[in-house]
């Protein structure tokens, strides 16, 4: 009878043991599910419906990887990044081989100022022979370069993006810049001009073809420049640069 009753309470304990596991289970796929829904309402530009998924999966699970990253880039975009830099590194604990996350964890501290660890984490995603987005990381050492003021490694970096990529258009807009920096003004003009086959003109890159054409006197040229900054930009800093510089 005791043997009976200890098999009992030992069928028990499993039973017990096995719904206390049912509810995790469900937390984890809980979690994945709102984490990818996160992600689609970002694709789609609708961080609010994004911020309430990604925290909803954290709910269920503080630790997902990918809510975390994804909640981290999302508070990047909203210009949040002491919440981006804590979101990053708790991905980073949960999937610390993850490349897209390293390099996208890498992009973030460089634009931050913390340049060693985030070229750090660069080369970590280079050392993956398999990511397919090799291009995107040597540009972003280029941006870190650049942003270092080491031009000479961050043109070495860029080159290789574009080796890789033609259509990168930061590494076409850091090599205009570049060009720019060191006097090769003609070379500045021909990557300008390809950024433009491939993105849209922003208030940094009109006042770079500005710059550029002033120094090759290119009058038609630096007017077209000029008359789209005034009228596409006019509330921008680099509007007020030009406003200065005609003075």
């Amino acid at each position: 009878m005791r043997r009976v009753a200890a098999i009992l309470i030992l069928g028990a304990g499993l039973a017990l043991a096995g719904c206390a596991g049912t509810p995790t289970q469900h937390a984890e796929k809980s979690a994945e599910v709102n984490a990818q829904m996160g992600l689609r309402y970002m694709q789609q530009g609708n961080n609010e419906r994004a911020m309430e998924k990604l925290q909803r999966a954290l709910s269920f699970d503080q630790r997902h990887g990918g809510a975390n990253h994804y909640l981290a880039i999302l508070y990047q975009r909203l210009d949040r990044p002491e919440d981006a830099e804590v979101h990053f590194r708790r991905a980073i604990r949960a999937l610390p081989d993850d490349s897209s996350l390293l390099n996208n964890f890498g992009a973030f501290l460089c634009s931050s100022g913390q340049y060693e660890e985030g070229e750090g984490l660069f080369l970590e995603v280079l050392d993956d022979p398999v990511y397919p987005q090799r291009p995107a990381v040597h540009e972003n050492l280029g941006l870190c370069k650049t942003r270092q003021g080491n031009l000479q490694e961050a043109e070495t970096y860029l080159r290789k993006a574009l080796s890789q990529n033609p259509r990168m258009h930061k590494s076409l807009f850091g090599m205009a810049d570049l060009s720019y920096q060191k006097g090769n003004y003609l070379s500045a003009r021909a990557y300008l001009q390809r950024y433009r086959d491939v993105a849209r003109h922003t208030p940094q890159s009109l006042w770079l073809g500005i710059r550029i054409e002033r120094e090759l006197g290119d009058r038609d040229a630096l007017s077209s420049y000029e008359m789209h900054l005034k009228n596409r930009f006019p509330d921008s800093r680099q509007a007020r640069l030009l406003q200065e510089s005609e003075q």
